[in-house]
Protein backbone atom coordinates (compact mmCIF):
# COMPACT_ATOMS: atom_id res chain seq x y z
CA UNK A 1 0.00 0.00 0.00
CA UNK A 2 1.51 3.05 -1.33
CA UNK A 3 0.97 6.07 1.23
CA UNK A 4 2.06 9.95 0.41
CA UNK A 5 4.03 10.41 3.77
CA UNK A 6 7.32 12.18 5.00
CA UNK A 7 9.27 10.17 7.31
CA UNK A 8 12.83 10.83 8.74
CA UNK A 9 15.46 9.37 8.80
CA UNK A 10 15.02 8.29 12.66
CA UNK A 11 11.89 5.87 11.54
CA UNK A 12 14.62 3.29 10.44
CA UNK A 13 16.83 3.00 13.55
CA UNK A 14 13.18 2.84 15.66
CA UNK A 15 12.36 -0.11 13.84
CA UNK A 16 15.38 -1.45 14.02
CA UNK A 17 15.36 -1.46 18.05
CA UNK A 18 12.03 -2.59 17.94
CA UNK A 19 12.39 -5.21 16.10
CA UNK A 20 12.18 -9.16 16.55
CA UNK A 21 15.45 -10.61 18.11
CA UNK A 22 17.00 -13.46 16.83
CA UNK A 23 17.75 -16.49 19.13
CA UNK A 24 19.50 -19.52 18.10
CA UNK A 25 17.25 -22.43 17.73
CA UNK A 26 19.35 -25.97 18.64
CA UNK A 27 19.39 -28.11 15.85
CA UNK A 28 16.90 -31.34 16.75
CA UNK A 29 16.19 -34.45 14.35
CA UNK A 30 12.67 -33.29 15.07
CA UNK A 31 11.02 -29.59 13.93
CA UNK A 32 10.07 -27.34 17.04
CA UNK A 33 6.92 -26.07 16.74
CA UNK A 34 7.09 -22.12 17.86
CA UNK A 35 3.68 -20.47 18.75
CA UNK A 36 3.85 -17.01 17.84
CA UNK A 37 -0.04 -16.66 17.76
CA UNK A 38 -0.22 -14.96 21.33
CA UNK A 39 -3.46 -12.38 21.30
CA UNK A 40 -2.54 -9.28 23.29
CA UNK A 41 -5.13 -7.35 24.65
CA UNK A 42 -4.80 -4.00 26.84
CA UNK A 43 -7.81 -3.94 29.73
CA UNK A 44 -8.79 -0.84 31.95
CA UNK A 45 -10.81 -2.31 34.88
CA UNK A 46 -13.00 0.69 36.53
CA UNK A 47 -15.57 -0.30 39.97
CA UNK A 48 -19.06 0.70 39.97
CA UNK A 49 -18.35 3.98 40.46
CA UNK A 50 -16.71 4.35 37.40
CA UNK A 51 -12.81 4.50 39.10
CA UNK A 52 -10.10 3.15 37.41
CA UNK A 53 -8.19 0.41 39.59
CA UNK A 54 -4.64 -0.03 39.32
CA UNK A 55 -3.58 -2.03 42.13
CA UNK A 56 -4.70 -5.55 40.62
CA UNK A 57 -2.93 -9.25 40.07
CA UNK A 58 -2.73 -11.51 37.51
CA UNK A 59 -5.27 -13.74 39.20
CA UNK A 60 -7.71 -10.89 39.02
CA UNK A 61 -8.63 -11.57 35.45
CA UNK A 62 -10.21 -14.27 33.81
CA UNK A 63 -9.63 -14.34 29.77
CA UNK A 64 -12.84 -16.05 27.87
CA UNK A 65 -12.71 -16.44 24.15
CA UNK A 66 -16.16 -17.31 22.31
CA UNK A 67 -16.92 -18.67 25.84
CA UNK A 68 -13.90 -20.76 26.78
CA UNK A 69 -11.72 -19.72 29.50
CA UNK A 70 -7.73 -19.36 28.41
CA UNK A 71 -4.73 -19.36 30.12
CA UNK A 72 -2.93 -16.14 30.76
CA UNK A 73 0.54 -16.27 29.60
CA UNK A 74 1.56 -12.63 29.66
CA UNK A 75 0.63 -9.67 32.34
CA UNK A 76 1.89 -6.44 32.28
CA UNK A 77 1.07 -3.88 35.59
CA UNK A 78 -0.17 -0.95 35.29
CA UNK A 79 2.95 0.92 36.01
CA UNK A 80 5.04 -0.89 33.25
CA UNK A 81 5.86 1.64 29.87
CA UNK A 82 3.48 2.37 27.68
CA UNK A 83 4.75 3.21 23.79
CA UNK A 84 2.21 5.98 23.03
CA UNK A 85 1.90 7.27 18.88
CA UNK A 86 0.25 10.75 19.25
CA UNK A 87 -1.18 11.94 15.74
CA UNK A 88 -2.60 15.32 15.25
CA UNK A 89 -5.20 16.68 12.76
CA UNK A 90 -3.76 20.05 11.15
CA UNK A 91 -5.66 20.03 8.43
CA UNK A 92 -7.10 23.29 7.13
CA UNK A 93 -9.93 23.13 9.34
CA UNK A 94 -7.56 23.65 12.68
CA UNK A 95 -5.22 26.85 11.49
CA UNK A 96 -7.44 28.68 13.74
CA UNK A 97 -6.79 26.86 16.45
CA UNK A 98 -3.94 25.39 15.94
CA UNK A 99 -1.88 26.95 19.24
CA UNK A 100 -4.28 25.87 21.13
CA UNK A 101 -4.33 22.17 20.07
CA UNK A 102 -0.26 22.45 20.63
CA UNK A 103 -0.21 23.80 23.94
CA UNK A 104 -2.93 20.82 24.59
CA UNK A 105 -0.62 18.02 23.23
CA UNK A 106 2.31 19.50 24.93
CA UNK A 107 0.48 19.41 28.31
CA UNK A 108 -0.67 15.60 27.26
CA UNK A 109 2.86 14.11 26.56
CA UNK A 110 4.16 16.24 30.28
CA UNK A 111 1.89 13.83 31.82
CA UNK A 112 2.74 10.72 30.79
CA UNK A 113 5.17 8.41 32.98
CA UNK A 114 8.74 9.46 32.85
CA UNK A 115 9.51 5.96 31.00
CA UNK A 116 6.90 6.32 28.56
CA UNK A 117 8.45 6.72 24.98
CA UNK A 118 5.70 9.14 22.70
CA UNK A 119 6.13 9.78 18.79
CA UNK A 120 4.45 12.79 17.31
CA UNK A 121 2.43 12.27 13.69
CA UNK A 122 0.54 15.29 11.99
CA UNK A 123 -1.80 15.16 8.91
CA UNK A 124 -3.24 17.18 6.90
CA UNK A 125 -2.67 17.08 2.47
CA UNK A 126 0.14 13.92 3.80
CA UNK A 127 0.99 12.28 6.71
CA UNK A 128 4.52 13.52 8.61
CA UNK A 129 6.32 11.41 11.44
CA UNK A 130 7.46 14.66 13.50
CA UNK A 131 9.43 12.89 15.98
CA UNK A 132 9.62 9.06 16.28
CA UNK A 133 9.35 7.40 19.75
CA UNK A 134 12.08 8.86 22.61
CA UNK A 135 11.51 9.86 26.39
CA UNK A 136 12.97 13.25 25.66
CA UNK A 137 9.95 15.61 26.39
CA UNK A 138 11.66 18.55 24.99
CA UNK A 139 11.92 16.25 21.62
CA UNK A 140 8.90 15.56 22.00
CA UNK A 141 7.47 19.32 22.30
CA UNK A 142 9.79 20.20 19.83
CA UNK A 143 8.05 17.49 16.60
CA UNK A 144 4.26 18.93 18.14
CA UNK A 145 5.34 22.42 17.62
CA UNK A 146 7.10 21.49 14.22
CA UNK A 147 2.76 20.42 13.46
CA UNK A 148 1.33 22.98 10.34
CA UNK A 149 -2.17 23.31 9.16
CA UNK A 150 -2.54 22.11 5.20
CA UNK A 151 -5.85 22.30 3.38
CA UNK A 152 -6.90 18.29 2.64
CA UNK A 153 -7.18 15.31 5.48
CA UNK A 154 -5.89 12.20 5.26
CA UNK A 155 -7.23 11.21 8.07
CA UNK A 156 -7.54 7.05 6.96
CA UNK A 157 -4.21 6.68 5.61
CA UNK A 158 -2.90 8.70 8.88
CA UNK A 159 -4.65 5.70 10.78
CA UNK A 160 -3.50 2.92 8.76
CA UNK A 161 0.08 4.36 8.82
CA UNK A 162 0.45 4.80 12.40
CA UNK A 163 -0.97 1.31 13.37
CA UNK A 164 0.71 -0.60 10.84
CA UNK A 165 4.25 1.20 10.50
CA UNK A 166 4.70 3.20 13.65
CA UNK A 167 3.31 0.71 16.31
CA UNK A 168 2.72 -2.65 14.97
CA UNK A 169 6.42 -3.38 15.06
CA UNK A 170 6.44 -2.25 18.63
CA UNK A 171 6.21 -5.64 21.12
CA UNK A 172 5.26 -3.74 24.22
CA UNK A 173 2.27 -1.54 25.81
CA UNK A 174 1.16 0.93 23.04
CA UNK A 175 -1.71 3.20 22.22
CA UNK A 176 -3.14 5.32 19.36
CA UNK A 177 -4.40 8.87 20.50
CA UNK A 178 -6.27 10.90 17.91
CA UNK A 179 -6.77 14.47 17.79
CA UNK A 180 -9.47 15.06 14.87
CA UNK A 181 -13.03 15.77 14.09
CA UNK A 182 -13.35 12.33 12.17
CA UNK A 183 -13.84 13.81 8.75
CA UNK A 184 -11.50 12.34 5.36
CA UNK A 185 -11.35 14.35 2.42
CA UNK A 186 -8.76 13.11 0.91
CA UNK A 187 -7.60 9.36 1.54
CA UNK A 188 -6.87 7.21 -1.94
CA UNK A 189 -5.35 4.28 -0.66
CA UNK A 190 -7.46 3.59 2.10
CA UNK A 191 -11.11 3.55 2.86
CA UNK A 192 -12.79 3.81 6.87
CA UNK A 193 -14.02 0.14 6.87
CA UNK A 194 -10.28 -1.04 6.42
CA UNK A 195 -9.02 1.22 9.29
CA UNK A 196 -12.11 0.01 11.59
CA UNK A 197 -11.21 -3.40 10.48
CA UNK A 198 -7.50 -2.69 11.73
CA UNK A 199 -8.42 -1.32 14.94
CA UNK A 200 -9.67 -4.93 15.55
CA UNK A 201 -6.74 -6.43 14.90
CA UNK A 202 -4.24 -4.18 16.47
CA UNK A 203 -3.03 -4.95 19.92
CA UNK A 204 -2.76 -0.75 20.32
CA UNK A 205 -5.43 0.92 22.36
CA UNK A 206 -7.03 3.48 20.54
CA UNK A 207 -8.01 7.06 22.89
CA UNK A 208 -9.26 9.28 20.37
CA UNK A 209 -10.38 13.38 21.22
CA UNK A 210 -12.74 14.93 19.16
CA UNK A 211 -13.04 18.31 18.65
CA UNK A 212 -15.70 19.51 16.31
CA UNK A 213 -14.28 22.08 13.18
CA UNK A 214 -17.12 22.64 11.49
CA UNK A 215 -17.80 26.33 12.46
CA UNK A 216 -14.19 26.85 11.54
CA UNK A 217 -13.85 25.54 8.42
CA UNK A 218 -17.36 27.52 7.68
CA UNK A 219 -15.19 30.72 8.57
CA UNK A 220 -12.54 29.38 6.45
CA UNK A 221 -14.32 29.12 3.13
CA UNK A 222 -16.14 32.27 3.69
CA UNK A 223 -13.38 34.75 4.95
CA UNK A 224 -12.52 35.98 1.41
CA UNK A 225 -16.09 36.63 0.17
CA UNK A 226 -16.40 40.11 -2.11
CA UNK A 227 -16.45 43.21 0.22
CA UNK A 228 -13.90 41.44 2.95
CA UNK A 229 -16.85 40.46 5.86
CA UNK A 230 -18.81 37.06 6.46
CA UNK A 231 -22.16 37.49 4.66
CA UNK A 232 -25.07 38.52 6.72
CA UNK A 233 -27.11 35.93 9.14
CA UNK A 234 -30.03 35.31 7.81
CA UNK A 235 -32.41 32.36 9.93
CA UNK A 236 -29.35 30.30 10.57
CA UNK A 237 -25.64 30.33 11.63
CA UNK A 238 -24.33 28.21 8.60
CA UNK A 239 -26.16 29.13 5.59
CA UNK A 240 -25.62 26.59 3.19
CA UNK A 241 -22.75 28.24 0.71
CA UNK A 242 -19.77 25.56 1.65
CA UNK A 243 -19.09 22.88 -0.54
CA UNK A 244 -16.63 20.25 -1.10
CA UNK A 245 -15.41 17.62 1.20
CA UNK A 246 -15.56 17.62 4.81
CA UNK A 247 -18.36 20.69 4.54
CA UNK A 248 -21.39 19.08 5.18
CA UNK A 249 -23.13 18.51 8.41
CA UNK A 250 -23.72 15.23 8.12
CA UNK A 251 -19.84 14.52 7.61
CA UNK A 252 -18.91 15.65 10.78
CA UNK A 253 -21.95 13.46 12.37
CA UNK A 254 -19.92 10.60 10.39
CA UNK A 255 -16.99 11.63 11.31
CA UNK A 256 -17.84 11.24 15.18
CA UNK A 257 -19.12 8.06 14.89
CA UNK A 258 -16.18 6.92 13.20
CA UNK A 259 -13.98 8.00 16.37
CA UNK A 260 -16.10 6.42 18.31
CA UNK A 261 -16.10 2.79 16.06
CA UNK A 262 -12.23 3.17 16.13
CA UNK A 263 -11.79 3.13 19.71
CA UNK A 264 -14.90 0.59 20.32
CA UNK A 265 -12.82 -1.48 18.33
CA UNK A 266 -9.61 -1.28 19.88
CA UNK A 267 -10.47 -1.14 23.93
CA UNK A 268 -10.58 2.72 24.09
CA UNK A 269 -12.29 5.40 24.34
CA UNK A 270 -13.59 9.37 22.71
CA UNK A 271 -13.71 12.16 24.71
CA UNK A 272 -15.47 15.38 24.01
CA UNK A 273 -12.63 18.08 23.50
CA UNK A 274 -14.69 20.96 22.50
CA UNK A 275 -15.94 22.08 26.07
CA UNK A 276 -12.25 21.74 27.61
CA UNK A 277 -9.61 20.27 25.12
CA UNK A 278 -6.71 20.13 27.94
CA UNK A 279 -8.99 18.04 30.10
CA UNK A 280 -9.74 15.43 27.22
CA UNK A 281 -6.12 14.94 26.65
CA UNK A 282 -5.39 14.48 30.86
CA UNK A 283 -8.00 11.99 30.75
CA UNK A 284 -6.43 10.05 28.24
CA UNK A 285 -3.35 10.59 30.20
CA UNK A 286 -5.12 9.07 33.17
CA UNK A 287 -6.57 5.97 31.09
CA UNK A 288 -2.63 5.07 29.69
CA UNK A 289 -2.09 5.39 33.25
CA UNK A 290 -4.58 2.60 34.02
CA UNK A 291 -3.79 -0.08 31.25
CA UNK A 292 -3.16 -3.56 32.02
CA UNK A 293 -1.50 -5.76 29.10
CA UNK A 294 -2.93 -9.50 29.07
CA UNK A 295 -1.59 -12.02 26.53
CA UNK A 296 -2.73 -15.39 25.92
CA UNK A 297 -2.55 -18.46 23.51
CA UNK A 298 -5.46 -19.26 21.84
CA UNK A 299 -6.92 -22.99 22.30
CA UNK A 300 -8.58 -22.81 19.31
CA UNK A 301 -5.41 -23.27 16.83
CA UNK A 302 -7.44 -22.97 13.48
CA UNK A 303 -6.61 -20.35 11.29
CA UNK A 304 -10.21 -19.91 9.63
CA UNK A 305 -9.88 -16.02 9.39
CA UNK A 306 -13.31 -15.72 11.52
CA UNK A 307 -13.55 -13.23 14.52
CA UNK A 308 -13.55 -14.48 17.89
CA UNK A 309 -15.23 -12.75 20.77
CA UNK A 310 -13.22 -12.09 24.13
CA UNK A 311 -14.42 -11.31 27.77
CA UNK A 312 -12.55 -10.97 30.33
CA UNK A 313 -14.07 -11.69 34.02
CA UNK A 314 -12.99 -10.27 37.42
CA UNK A 315 -12.32 -12.81 40.25
CA UNK A 316 -13.26 -9.72 42.65
CA UNK A 317 -16.98 -8.77 42.49
CA UNK A 318 -17.73 -4.82 41.81
CA UNK A 319 -15.35 -4.53 39.13
CA UNK A 320 -15.61 -3.91 35.48
CA UNK A 321 -12.80 -4.64 32.59
CA UNK A 322 -12.83 -3.24 29.63
CA UNK A 323 -10.95 -4.22 26.37
CA UNK A 324 -11.27 -5.51 22.43
CA UNK A 325 -14.68 -7.19 21.64
CA UNK A 326 -12.47 -9.67 19.64
CA UNK A 327 -9.70 -10.09 16.89
CA UNK A 328 -9.86 -12.13 13.33
CA UNK A 329 -7.56 -15.14 13.54
CA UNK A 330 -5.27 -14.94 10.43
CA UNK A 331 -6.39 -17.88 7.64
CA UNK A 332 -3.94 -20.38 6.85
CA UNK A 333 -3.15 -19.80 3.08
CA UNK A 334 -3.94 -22.65 0.44
CA UNK A 335 -0.91 -24.61 -0.67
Amino acid sequence: MKFRIFIFSGIAAFLLLHGFAQEKVPKTEEPIRVRVDMVSLPVVVTDKAGRRIKDLAKDDFQVHENGIRQEIAGFAATDEPINVALLLDTSGSTELRLARIQNAAISFVNQLHPDDEVAVLSFADDVRLQQDFTIDRDRNEYGIKKTRTGEWTVLYEAVWLALEEVLKPVQERKALVIFSDGVDTRSHTVNMNETLELAKETGATIYCVYFDTEADQYRRNTKSVPGGSFPPIIATPYPPVVTGPGASASEYSTGRRYLESLAENSGGLLFDGMSDLEYAFAEVARELASQYSIGYYSTDERRDGKFRKIQIKMAKPGLVARTKKGYYTKKEKKK
